[in-house]
């Protein structure tokens, strides 16, 4: 594990950047417009529980230090995204969000850290899997049409999250060590999250049509159809798995090309020292 200091410049980008998938698009532009309210969600709640570790968990503590800065990366990336989204219309993307604040921020104030924590485990036992999903099996990535910032957000997003795969996993033991609240805590992040993504992203699909921004609404609903079916197919099984007792997130084998993506990433789109000012 390790903090990468990206800063990708979506000057360039586009909005269907999968231009062949528009719907593919879309589902993850939905995606990115959550993130800046979840990973502060995410990132306060493992700080918090940094302190409830075992003294001797020296590494674990290092390794959630690590994680809450890589969180922190990303959704400050996905903030210019959404404002380069938000600069192209969806006028609805503005109450979607606003409901997913309020949801993050009642879950602090109101539930409780192991509640906070059931959840963000929950949602980081689904990070990896979807990670691979999106770096080695969504097809709509391996045409020769995809070249664009927000592909390189996205797949340097996702191999960090196979790489910090066990930090919410190891901390929720070490500090309830529950394996039915665990469960729970699957069970409720998955659809709270995943049905934002699909009904935002339908949302935005939908938007395009009235814009003629997407053409032949039919094949639009067949290839966003075909889309979530595909990942569905590839997700469930493996998060079932993930429910089994001795589930261990160390064990999940690395996405194909997931320290290619990391190295193009650093090498693309790594901060630029600012320059210092000149002394007279």
């Amino acid at each position: 594990m390790k903090v990468r200091e990206i800063d990708i410049d979506f000057t360039e980008g586009k909005l269907h950047w999968t231009p062949e998938d528009p719907e593919f698009a879309q589902f993850w532009n939905a995606t990115s417009t959550f993130l800046p309210y979840l990973e502060p969600f995410l990132n306060r709640t493992v700080r918090a529980g940094i302190d409830k570790l075992p003294e001797d968990a020296t590494e674990l503590r290092e390794h959630c230090r690590i994680f809450i800065a890589q969180e922190g990366r990303h959704y400050k990336n996905h903030e210019k995204l959404n404002a380069f989204l938000r600069a192209n219309g969806y006028p609805g993307l503005g109450a979607r969000e606003a409901k997913m604040k309020a949801d993050y921020q009642h879950y602090w104030d109101n539930k409780g850290h192991k509640y906070c924590m059931g959840y963000a485990e929950g949602f980081e036992t689904l990070g990896p899997i979807i990670a691979s999903y999106f770096l080695e099996a969504a097809r709509e990535l391996d045409k020769a049409s995809v070249d664009d910032p927000t592909a390189d957000l996205w797949r340097w997003h996702l191999a960090e999250e196979y790489e910090h795969r066990h930090v919410a996993n190891y901390q929720f033991h070490a500090i309830y060590d529950s394996y039915w609240y665990r469960l729970w805590g699957i069970c409720y992040s998955a659809p709270h999250m995943l049905g934002y993504m699909i009904r935002t992203g339908w949302y935005m699909v939908k938007e395009d049509w009235k814009s003629g921004r997407i053409k032949d609404p039919w094949k639009s609903r067949l290839r966003f159809a075909g889309m979530l079916a595909r990942m569905f197919a590839y997700v469930i099984p493996r998060t079932i798995a993930s429910l089994h007792p001795k589930y261990d997130p160390m064990h999940l084998p690395p996405p194909k090309k997931a320290m290619a993506v990391l190295e193009h990433a650093e090498t693309r789109w790594a901060r630029k020292p600012q320059p210092q000012p000149q002394v007279a």
